[in-house]
């Protein structure tokens, strides 16, 4: 009996599990080769990661004064040493929904777009390193014109970590 053929995007999907599965092969031990250096926070369970190149600093969650008209993804402003920093719910930006602010929630403070910002997360993890080879980069199937932030899933001490283009993921769209 054999099966039917699957849908188009199947093939790109099979790929991409094919490389998750090449990756498995020892990713604890340090590699030769280029690495890439995160920052890592979660986000409603799943991990995600950033260049570390664009963290200026990790803060604890202040008051947050919402701003009447503000963009969809905006949650407010805080008072950081004296400047006003712009919050961005990233978790609505993707689909998830708004943050509940706990203990352990976060703002990373990042410079993109020639700006400083502030992107809300549930919680930090750490600062790594992984081998650039442990990258797969994201099937087709998750990519979309509004879902072109995602640049790849890394396999790493036996994680899968969400890497995020933050230029792409922090433009303001309603």
């Amino acid at each position: 009996m054999s099966a039917a053929p699957g849908p188009r995007g199947a093939d790109s999907l099979l790929r991409f599990a094919d490389e998750l599965q090449k990756l498995s092969v020892a990713t604890e031990a340090p590699a030769a080769g280029p690495e890439l250096h995160l920052v890592t926070f979660v986000l409603d369970r799943e991990e995600f990661g950033i260049p570390i190149a664009q963290v200026r600093e990790v803060i604890r969650v202040a008051e947050i004064t919402r701003v009447p008209q503000a963009r969809q993804h905006v949650r407010g402003v805080t008072n950081l040493r004296g400047r006003i920093l712009a919050v961005v719910e990233i978790r609505t930006r993707m689909g998830l929904s708004p943050a509940e602010i706990t203990p352990g929630s976060r703002v990373i403070v990042v410079g993109v777009h020639d700006r400083t910002l502030g992107i809300l997360v549930d919680g930090v993890s750490q600062v790594v390193k992984i081998p650039a080879k442990t990258v797969a980069p994201a099937p087709e199937e998750v990519l979309s014109s509004s879902v072109d932030y995602i640049t790849g899933v890394a396999r790493w001490n036996s994680r899968l970590i969400i890497l995020l283009d933050l230029e792409k993921v922090l433009l303001l769209r309603d």
